[in-house]
């Protein structure tokens, strides 16, 4: 028996050493792939905006991603916050869509950019530039005035992909010390399309 338990003992010994190390962690799951992360959720790329200017990063960085939750994190939320989110469209989106446009709500900008994600493959191309023109600090809020440009490829054939235009972002600090945008103008510039009209195309 002490024989037979010493060739045992080689023989585990022999298979630890041809599995390797990962015989000891197998089950761990710390070397399993992460799953993937849902676009309702908060990711770790969503910089704590303690300054203005991270909102502005933070939004660009939620279009590109398609990240439903740090994009609405980019705006105030009156049930936390207690100060409204307030849309104000361009002329042309008014005329087009006005009754939903004039009422709009922090819950329609969330509606709005979910069904827009949802009419988009994962991998298709969206992006926002922002070019600053000026900029306005009080105590407790900064203006920004932007030239913009927002793209995203969407399953609609008979509706742009581009938009672009002049905006003015409101941004304040919140109860936590955080700054959220609050206050969204929209005005036309160009020929092309506001942003207004993605809205109120895929308001619903």
């Amino acid at each position: 028996m002490k024989c037979c338990r010493h060739h045992i003992l080689r023989y585990d010994l022999l298979l630890l050493l041809f599995l390797g190390p990962g015989a000891f962690v197998q089950g761990c799951g710390i070397f399993e792939p992460r799953e993937a992360e849902e676009p309702t959720q908060s990711g770790l790329n969503f910089i704590p905006p303690t300054d203005p200017g991270i909102v502005i990063t933070n939004l660009q960085a939620a279009v590109e991603q398609k990240n439903i939750a740090n994009y609405m994190n980019c705006f105030t939320d009156p049930e936390r916050q207690g100060r409204p989110f307030v849309f104000f469209p361009s002329a042309e989106g008014s005329a087009q869509y006005g009754p939903v446009l004039n009422e709009w709500t922090r819950t329609n900008e969330e509606g709005y950019f979910r069904n827009l994600i949802a009419q988009s493959s994962p991998d298709a191309f969206s992006n926002l530039l922002l070019d600053l023109t000026s900029s306005v600090v009080s105590a407790d809020s900064v203006l920004y005035e932007f030239e913009y440009t927002f793209t995203f490829q969407h399953a609609d054939p008979g509706f742009p992909q581009t938009a672009q235009g002049r905006l003015q972002f409101t941004i304040g600090v919140d109860n936590s010390n955080f700054w959220t945008i609050f206050r969204w103008i929209d005005y036309k510039s160009t020929d092309d399309p506001t942003w207004s009209l993605f809205k109120g195309k895929f308001s619903n």
